[in-house]
């Protein structure tokens, strides 16, 4: 749905602009032919403006005059810093969509320009003789307008705002039918990426056509005897989010399209699991900081290994739950005892040790690895796993302090959405995203980044960061379904510290609430509403 936003402030301005503050008024959206307020750009000029927050669109400019050279340069970006590069420095680019262009303004005009994601555009004149006058500029923005069913509140604020910042940047990027990874840059369905996006999806709204139609994209994109998304990892991914699908919701038949392919799927992954019990795909690509490419330590090459590994011995789990013909079953169990013989080692990487976890590895050596060096080392991408790998081992405390520290240090700098990557050490000498680049700080986006991401090519919102929102329903809130489509499910929480802890949870049969109290003694007092169709497992 599309609606307009106004700038809430005038970051900066350069040159002979008069009466930028109007920028600001809220005014009738109808450009006219005896407009009042106006703002006014004499020769080279420009302004920078604040929206807020992170928004997905672009920028609707009404204006009121434009004499002399009428072009302007439009530069949106998800950093004040990158709304002043030039494309190039420090990885400035338009990729996957238009952030910074030229466009002509007309007098009396209403014309709305570029489709990216941002909270900050800078408009620049261009020639001395330029005399532009401009009624206003609001963010003309899509955004998904669905209610929130599910919900999750705290005594902590900090953990609130992080709750309600990860559940915006997934609803960003529900856009077109699909999940999208990002909105500037990853506007595409990475199925990989997407398992962290339709699990909190399923905690904010329950079961939601993106998941589905993400899916059937996938599968239309790619026969089953290659990788989706040339990832042999992503195909495991396909699998997994397939099953859980299936197990979250009541329903079944929409599932049936869907098997034939799965069961090829599956005969595919089959040649590739040795005899000795270990994986041998032509590549064993988990996310970019465990990506291992020939001369490069070897911990990256080991800790690649294991995850694909972790990822192909889970996903034979969970497909078992589908409706697959009594061959493919076979083949499944077949499958597993071939695994059976192999057991990795984790080095060095907590989202490999959390995806081990995850697939029954409860090691000394993984519990060691997540914890070490607390948030240091977590994944936007994987950070579901990591969090819920160390509450596996009863750390509950340091897991939602892991939480805190990691997502509540891109608050920290002025974040609205959560980024396609963060590290801790990025905050030492740094500045705000908010702000002009100051001398002697590091530019948190410009002079950070990895990989694919680096610089201002760095997505600021990211829908796989989306994975604190499961953690925090499934481990701290306690609701976690035990039998398909929320038959049964047990309500068991783990406070993490917190003394107060609320929320609800959508499933099929409608929504479960739930309040935890910390009481003097240390125990905690639970109160639900649960649905009458639905059995109820407090433990």
């Amino acid at each position: 749905m599309k609606r307009y936003v106004y700038p809430s402030r005038i970051v900066a301005t350069e040159g002979d602009v008069t009466n930028a503050e109007a920028l600001l008024l809220e005014k009738t959206l109808q450009i006219g032919l005896a407009e009042k307020e106006l703002i006014v750009f004499k020769g080279k000029a420009s302004v920078i403006l604040d929206f807020g927050k992170e928004l997905a669109g672009g920028a609707r400019v009404l204006t009121y005059g434009a004499k002399g050279n009428k072009k302007v340069r439009f530069r949106f970006g998800e950093s004040v810093s990158e709304t002043c590069a030039e494309l190039g420095e420090k990885h400035a680019c338009n990729d996957h969509s238009n952030r910074d262009f030229e466009a002509i303004l007309q007098s009396y005009s209403d014309m709305t320009f570029g489709q990216s994601g941002f909270r900050f555009l800078r408009i620049d004149t261009l020639d001395e003789e330029a005399e532009i006058k401009l009624k206003t500029v609001v963010a003309a923005t899509s955004i998904d307008e669905r209610k929130e069913v599910g919900y999750f509140e705290c005594d902590d604020e900090k953990v609130n705002e992080i709750w309600k910042t990860a559940t915006y940047t997934l609803r960003l990027c529900l856009q077109n039918g699909y999940f999208w990874d990002g909105i500037k840059r990853d506007r595409l369905v990475w199925i990989g990426d997407l398992y962290p996006e339709m699990r909190a999806a399923h905690c904010l709204f329950g079961d939601i056509p993106e998941t589905e139609n993400s899916l059937r994209y996938a599968m239309n994109g790619r026969p089953a005897n290659s990788w989706m998304d040339g990832i042999p990892a992503y195909s495991l991914w396909w699998l997994i989010i397939l099953a859980e699908e299936y197990s979250l919701r009541k329903d079944t038949a929409w599932a049936e399209e869907f098997i034939p392919y799965a069961e090829e799927v599956l005969a595919f992954v089959d040649g590739f699991i040795g005899e000795d019990g270990t994986t041998d795909y032509p590549q064993n690509f988990v996310d970019w900081p465990t990506k291992y490419t020939e001369g490069e330590p070897i911990e990256k090459k080991t800790d690649s290994a294991a995850g694909v590994y972790y990822l192909t011995k889970k996903t034979l789990e969970k497909v078992k739950c589908l409706p697959l013909s009594k061959a493919a079953l076979a083949r499944v169990t077949a499958m597993e005892a071939r695994l059976s013989k192999h057991q990795p080692k984790v080095v060095k990487y907590k989202q490999i040790s959390g995806i081990g976890v995850w697939a029954g590895d409860l090691s000394k050596n993984n519990e060691k690895i997540i914890l070490e060096g607390g948030a240091q080392g977590m994944s936007t991408f994987l950070s579901y796993f990591i969090l819920t790998g160390a509450a596996a081992y009863g750390k509950y405390d340091e897991a939602l302090c892991m939480l805190k520290d990691y997502y509540g240090g891109m608050l920290s700098v002025g974040a609205t959405s959560f980024w396609e990557d963060f590290d801790l050490e990025w905050l030492k000498d740094a500045g705000r995203i908010d702000e002009l680049p100051v001398a002697g700080k590091k530019d948190i986006h410009g002079d950070y980044g990895k990989f694919c991401y680096r610089g201002f090519r760095h997505s600021f919102c990211h829908g796989w960061s989306a994975g604190v929102v499961p953690f925090l329903a499934e481990t701290v809130l306690g609701v976690k379904p035990l039998e398909k489509g929320f038959k049964k499910v047990a309500i068991a929480p783990k406070l993490c510290g917190l003394k107060r802890v609320r929320g609800g949870v959508p499933t099929p049969y409608g929504l479960i609430e739930v309040e935890h109290i910390l009481q003097s003694d240390g125990q905690v007092k639970t109160t639900y509403f649960a649905p009458k169709e639905m059995e109820i497992v407090l433990k």
